[in-house]
């Protein structure tokens, strides 16, 4: 077992987890907020592939978004720009009404690239930086374990989110 085991095995805990917080959900409680600065669930889902998009495709594999390249951005009506880091309490309100099976198949397309370039990543490359992050660039060790620790913050988030919704076993 290597770093990958390690990255892929917390990669498939909480995209399971995610879809099966969301299985069930109608509409209304998807984009429900208990809040006017709350995130909602179908904001949040589409937040956390946006993340992993970013951090395994663009930065990691040095690649084009899923989010772009795979035209994802015009399906689900968002600038191409966007990825919900930052958005305003009125970005998140005015979050176009998505069908969650849309949004889990531009999650499952980033999780296919996803997957391609952490098995690339060699143990020498995790001291790697690259360019174009914010700040000082990460190294690639530091970014394995960034999307677990921000996609976990989140699946929380949306299991609270259904929890709150229908009660801990529903």
């Amino acid at each position: 077992m290597d770093h990958r085991d390690v990255a892929r095995n917390g990669l498939d805990e909480y995209l399971t987890g995610v879809k099966s917080a969301v299985d069930g959900l109608t509409p209304v409680e998807l984009y429900w907020q208990p809040t006017p600065n709350s995130n909602h669930i179908a904001w949040t889902v589409w937040h956390m592939a946006r993340a992993e998009d970013h951090w395994y495709n663009r930065y990691i594999g040095q690649g084009e978004a899923v989010w772009v390249g795979g035209d994802f951005c015009t399906k689900l009506r968002l600038p191409a720009e966007r990825s919900g880091g930052g958005d305003s309490a009125e970005l998140v309100a005015e979050f176009p009404q998505l069908d969650m099976a849309d949004i889990l198949e531009y999650f499952d397309a980033v999780r296919d690239q996803s997957l391609k370039n952490l098995a690339k990543v060699t143990s020498s490359d995790l001291s790697q930086t690259r360019d174009g992050a914010r700040g000082e660039p990460p190294t690639i060790a530091w970014v394995l374990g960034h999307v677990l620790i921000e996609e976990a913050q989140h699946f929380g988030q949306v299991a609270y989110l259904r929890g709150m919704l229908r009660g801990l076993n529903n």
